[in-house]
């Protein structure tokens, strides 16, 4: 599915992410985790098509656009840090905006549908402003946008960040039922714990280098959740 392969990225003299290799296969969740500072929305923009970077992403065995509209269309959805929603545009207008990279648009309306079946507090709020709208209802407006786009591969960038202990693990149910429908998920965390108990497998980050990788039972066992780079995130 995404194949990373010495993905590096660079703010001038400063390089926020040095080499970085990984991978998520079909219908698994994948977290990147690490504390601030340590690379990993660098990361995921760049694969996202939304920083220039070196290395190669690979898409299904395609080379992924590096820019993040053709991105987008090639099959990868990036809800970011922040949610990035249109706040002065009403809930349904956001999701309208979600499929215009669709190829079926005449699904589109069906699609919303769904997404309103799937949150039903979207369907509520559908004429309301998406910027009234609680940090936690914003964050199921802008995974509900990221799916309207039929995507292969979802990457969610820090989905719990601002949200009560409910609404987050309302979230990462969210995901975990996603990935039995089969999408392929790249989690980025600093909630270690909480994220390692749903994924399949994880990515380590500190200061922009991969430190580890495996299962959570495999980190946890290395100890790597108690050490103090990852004391921030480890929830």
């Amino acid at each position: 599915m995404l194949a990373v392969q010495g993905l590096s990225v660079r703010y001038g003299p400063i390089q926020a992410v040095r080499e970085l290799s990984l991978e998520v296969r079909p219908g698994e969740i994948v977290a990147l985790i690490g504390a601030n500072g340590a690379g990993k929305t660098s990361a995921v923009k760049a694969i996202a098509g939304l920083l220039p970077h070196g290395g190669s992403v690979t898409l299904s065995g395609k080379p992924l656009p590096r820019r993040a509209e053709r991105a987008l269309r090639a099959g990868l959805a990036l809800v970011p840090e922040g949610r990035g929603i249109l706040g002065q545009m009403t809930v349904a207008e956001n999701l309208r905006m979600g499929g215009y990279a669709r190829r079926d648009r005449a699904s589109l309306p069906a699609a919303i549908e769904e997404q309103m079946r799937r949150f039903p507090i979207l369907g509520e709020r559908r004429d309301r402003l998406a910027g009234l709208l609680s940090g936690g209802e914003q964050q199921m407006l802008a995974i509900a946008r990221a799916l309207l786009s039929a995507p292969r591969l979802l990457v969610l960038d820090e989905p719990s960040l601002g949200l009560a202990p409910i609404m987050a693990a309302r979230i990462f149910a969210l995901v975990e039922e996603l990935r039995a429908g089969g999408m392929a998920i790249l989690l980025v965390e600093q909630k270690a714990r909480q994220v390692l108990k749903i994924a399949d497998r994880a990515y380590v980050l500190e200061t922009g280098s991969l430190r580890a990788s495996g299962t959570g039972a495999e980190l946890a066992a290395q100890g790597l959740l108690s050490d103090a780079f990852m004391a921030a995130g480890a929830g």
